[in-house]
């Protein structure tokens, strides 16, 4: 039997991000509809966690970690006949990369070229840390091996123009199930975050606020290490799924989302599912007006000030135009047939993949 092996960098229980969320949904959703999915190998390019639960995945799914034996690694790319990446590392994983001619899809869930713009364009986050090794050349040249790039993002991205005859924008969607009313708790002024704490999500405008934030404790205390801000009036929470409820129904209303070059923004969704209002950047989906936006720390420091001091019912009016602007994403069932169209069909319709953002 023909096998085809998905590549990833982490699946299950131990979430790091949001390319690990989209996986999770890809396994839940798309994976039993394709066709002899027994056939689909999940490889996870990467070492075991400790905590790891093989109950997170799908009973059924035929998976294996690369740490745990690089020879079966080997075995099954040898065998495989096509290769897709539903998230890969950015940087030369050379044990992958020797069958470079059997890769097919890429899906892409951010642009190494547009994070490392970031530390260009901004100096103050030059000490920070990227939380992944980026290679920019080689992923530049390692997108030109797949004949379909599917972009996830809702926001827009320079891959549409550097590669036009084989990109996809099939953006994550994102199902309002909380759908809580918008917070009344803005007068103590607390803004919130709960994301990884790397370059482009500029965790650094936080350093004069007061908040819970939901974050990798080692990359908190990483961060202080690096700089001299002490983050005084920030509540630490360790960043774990199962408390992420908790986290986001405390009595705070304003959301630290303006991370910049954000693809798709899953913890934007989050905050605004839950009733708080998100300070988005200005280069997130700017067709949105939306007017709780910042391009610098100033900018985020006066739109907290705004925030807490608009009455309800302004804050109400922005809160409305977020949401009604999200819920374009809010269709799993559309999601699942793309992404499987995008995988199994050779004839796959560019144009009906293209995502009008």
């Amino acid at each position: 039997m023909s096998t085809q092996v998905l590549v990833t960098t982490g699946a299950g229980n131990v979430i790091k991000g949001g390319a690990d969320i989209w996986t999770n949904h890809f396994l839940k959703e798309v994976w039993p509809k394709l066709p002899k999915r027994r056939s689909w190998l999940l490889l996870i390019d990467s070492k075991r966690p400790l905590d790891f639960n093989p109950k997170s995945l799908p009973e059924k799914l035929i998976y294996h970690f690369h740490g745990d034996d690089p020879q079966k690694t080997k075995e099954w790319l040898s065998k495989a006949s096509k290769i897709h990446f539903l998230h890969s590392h950015y940087h030369k994983r050379p044990h992958i990369f020797f069958y470079e001619d059997k890769f097919d899809t890429i899906f892409v869930h951010a642009n190494p070229r547009e994070m490392m713009d970031v530390i260009d364009e901004i100096p103050e986050i030059n000490r920070h840390q990227l939380n992944t090794k980026v290679d920019v050349d080689f992923y530049e040249d390692f997108l030109w091996s797949f004949k379909k790039l599917v972009w996830v993002g809702c926001n827009k991205t320079k891959l549409k123009e550097t590669h036009p005859n084989y990109f996809f924008n099939i953006p994550n969607f994102y199902e309002f199930k909380i759908n809580a009313k918008l917070s009344n708790h803005f007068s103590n002024r607390k803004v919130a975050y709960a994301a990884r704490i790397e370059t482009r999500k500029l965790f650094h405008w936080m350093k004069s606020q007061k908040g819970p934030i939901l974050v990798d404790q080692k990359d908190f205390k990483n961060i202080k290490d690096l700089t001299d801000w002490s983050f005084s009036g920030l509540d630490l929470y360790q960043w774990d799924p199962d408390i992420h409820h908790h986290f986001m129904a405390k009595n705070w209303g304003i959301f630290h989302g303006a991370h910049l070059k954000e693809p798709f923004g899953y913890n934007i969704f989050q905050a605004v599912d839950w009733g708080k209002i998100p300070i988005i950047n200005k280069d997130w989906c700017p067709e949105l007006n939306y007017k709780y936006r910042a391009g610098t720390i100033n900018d985020f420091e006066k739109m907290v000030g705004k925030i807490a001091k608009d009455s309800q019912e302004v804050r109400l009016e922005e809160f409305n135009k977020i949401k009604s602007f999200m819920k374009k994403f809010d269709n799993k069932q559309e999601w699942v047939k793309k992404i499987t169209q995008a995988l199994t069909d050779t004839k796959y319709d560019m144009l009906d993949a293209y995502s009008k953002i």
